[in-house]
């Protein structure tokens, strides 16, 4: 009896454990299918990067029981093309990489026990901690902080370290990553183009005709889709954009999607570049070439603190997780969510970027339109499945806890322990948004005032009961408290009228 390894496209790490585990004779499956492709809109830009990589992974395999499934407009489904193996190929093991979301998980498991094959899970090598790590680290505490999750991860890989001490005297340099636009002097770098192939041609070709309705743009598809150009990519960013990344992290500007970000956060969820690799090499630059330490600490905590937490967080909740709704969310996601058709510059931007791109920053994601989703009372469900479809670096596992948890604050505070609720005025510091709009992020219910300002109040009075006993709401409740009722009463009626409008 033989054994089975299966391979999904978004696991391409190089040192894939399946590989390890398959006798010469074995049969590899490369599956790329992905029934998630086919149930919500992914961004097309985001389905030809994961099909290239692939499939330029797939030429490099040097090995004779090769079974590659392709994309097409009548896909075959994952435990149909199993059961063919199985009748074709008798085996009586299957291993996999932990797939990235727990139904994929569960339909395997389901397949293998009705057929009595024995389902070997392996260590995603994509991530430095294992699921039994973080159970390992979170046992016994009433509630996950992500900071001493952290702080654990250094001290366990001695990251960033000084004996048992942190470099530079302090854990987290976040107060200093947090620079307005309005503080940026120097101009932006233009990002290099990579390029592009038959491969990526001929994928381009095919999702334009099987995925024709999906969202997004590919005129603008710029992304590595092997480990050497992802390797290039890495220290591109590190030569030319790493040194002003700590202090802008946050920023927003028009027109400039990028930033000083290393968008690699697509070759890291995609296996294209191992998280400890570039840790390494970031910690390096420290030493070597004066890059500051606020960038240095603030990038290697998004990788191994930030990302790491976020994965424990997803597979020590699911399933129900993924039917947390805290605030009880009904209203549909607005159509300009695809569109960018809105009369609010900093949604527009966002919106317009995420088309063109794949692509938004974190705080673009959070504090822009995760922030308006939660203030305006969307669906988590409906949320949840756009950021999903529309990010090139999005998979459940990550997707799920930082919209759920930490945009939108749906999980009831298991990500975080307060609302990431701001007004336009957070948005007006951050950005030069706002000098473009016809909002004005100073009023909250005159005629011309930031949406963001009235929802944001409305908000607040709406939950009160749910949030005002939180320690960390405190403040804002007590400056609440000083308003009187008929700025509340207008509070409520423009944001009720808004809400109508854009439903």
């Amino acid at each position: 009896m033989r054994s089975l390894g299966l391979i999904f496209p978004d696991q391409l790490s190089k040192n894939n454990l399946v590989y390890e585990n398959l006798n010469k004779d074995d049969t590899l499956l490369y599956f790329e299918p992905v029934q998630t492709f086919y149930d919500i809109p992914h961004h097309k830009q985001k389905i030809i990067f994961l099909i290239s990589s692939f499939r330029k992974l797939i030429s490099n395999i040097n090995r004779k029981n090769i079974i590659h499934k392709k994309i097409s407009n009548r896909p075959s489904k994952l435990k149909d093309t199993l059961k063919e193996l199985l009748q074709e190929n008798e085996f009586n093991k299957l291993y996999v990489t932990k797939p990235s979301d727990f139904q994929t998980l569960k339909d395997l498991m389901f397949f293998c026990q009705i057929n009595s094959i024995e389902l070997i899970v392996l260590k995603d090598t994509k991530f430095i901690c294992s699921n039994e790590d973080f159970q390992s680290w979170s046992t016994g505490k009433k509630s996950l902080i992500q900071e001493f999750f952290y702080r654990w991860i250094r001290k366990k890989y001695s990251i960033l370290m000084d004996g048992d001490k942190p470099i530079g005297g302090k854990w987290n340099l976040d107060k200093d990553n947090r620079k307005g636009a309005s503080a940026i002097k120097e101009e932006i770098p233009d990002r290099n183009n990579i390029k592009t192939d038959e491969v990526i041609v001929d994928v381009m070709v095919e999702v334009n005709e099987i995925f024709k309705d999906s969202f997004g743009d590919i005129d603008n598809f710029n992304w590595a889709t092997t480990h050497d150009e992802a390797w290039e990519q890495m220290n591109w960013f590190y030569k030319v954009y790493f040194k002003n990344f700590g202090s802008y992290q946050d920023a927003m500007k028009s027109d400039e999607p990028f930033m000083f970000h290393s968008l690699l956060s697509a070759y890291l969820n995609a296996g294209l570049l191992d998280p400890m690799e570039c840790v390494i090499e970031a910690e390096k630059l420290y030493s070597t070439e004066n890059i500051p330490l606020n960038s240095v600490e603030g990038f290697i905590r998004q990788i191994i603190g930030w990302r790491e937490f976020i994965r424990g967080i997803y597979w020590s909740n699911m399933p129900h997780y993924k039917e947390l709704n805290y605030f009880k969310n009904s209203r549909k996601l607005p159509e300009f969510f695809w569109s960018g058709n809105t009369d609010m510059h900093c949604i527009q931007q966002s919106v317009d970027s995420t088309r063109k791109y794949a692509y938004a920053h974190h705080i673009q994601r959070l504090m822009v339109t995760g922030n308006f989703a939660m203030l305006a009372g969307i669906s988590p469900s409906q949320i949840c499945d756009w950021y999903l479809a529309v990010y090139i670096d999005a998979y459940e596992w990550v997707e799920l806890p930082n919209t759920l948890g930490m945009a939108t604050f749906s999980d009831g505070g298991v990500v975080g322990s307060k609302p990431y609720a701001a007004s336009g005025k957070y948005i007006n510091r951050m950005s030069n948004y706002c000098s473009s709009c016809i909002h004005n992020p100073k009023n909250t219910i005159e005629d011309d005032s930031c949406p963001f300002n009235y929802l944001y109040w409305n908000f607040l009075i709406e939950n009160s009961n749910s949030l005002s006993s939180n320690p960390r709401m405190k403040l804002v409740y007590n400056t609440l408290g000083k308003f009187d009722d008929a700025f509340k009463e207008k509070v409520k009626l423009k944001s009720k009228i808004f809400l109508k409008e854009i439903s």
